[in-house]
């Protein structure tokens, strides 16, 4: 079986979330669920840029895909940021902070664990929740983010694919 966009979806993409949803307050798994959902775009360009340019066509480059998948979607955002944040997590003091265009702050290392821990939740949430701070003050559920973005968007955006 080759690599394409849905079958990456299909195999990585959606086990990711549930993963994440089921445990939605822990801050490492909602990382890997964002991560496999952002690195879905790259999958889709490149696969198309090699297999049927035409579906492609309007972008050329990776960073206009990544634009109009934002703007059919702006929870899309959040997810490429929280990916982005992966790749250049740094330690100030007791948690982790990061100053991209859409920074996360709050993911907390706890000094006597090892992995990342979320501290959010509250009574709407009983499994808790991870929320990402947007440098602009909005604070968004990453679990809402994340199934809007694998469960609403990549699923109408994906072209069927032939057998």
């Amino acid at each position: 079986m080759r690599t394409t966009p849905r079958s990456f979806y299909q195999l990585f993409v959606l086990p990711n979330l549930d993963d994440y949803l089921g445990a939605p307050d822990d801050a490492r798994l909602g990382f890997n669920a964002a991560l496999s959902a952002f690195q879905l775009a790259d999958i889709f360009h490149a696969f198309y840029t090699r297999e049927d340019p035409s579906i492609i066509a309007q972008w050329k480059k990776l960073a206009g895909l990544h634009r109009h998948l934002g703007s059919i979607e702006p929870c899309y955002l959040t997810v490429q940021s929280l990916a982005t944040v992966y790749k250049h997590l740094y330690a100030i003091g007791g948690h982790y902070e990061v100053g991209t265009p859409g920074a996360v702050w709050g993911v907390s290392i706890p000094r006597a664990k090892i992995g990342l821990q979320s501290e959010w939740g509250d009574e709407a949430r009983p499994l808790g929740d991870v929320m990402v701070k947007r440098l602009n003050g909005d604070t968004v559920s990453l679990t809402d983010a994340l199934s809007r973005v694998v469960n609403e968007m990549w699923p109408n955006f994906l072209p069927e694919e032939q057998a």
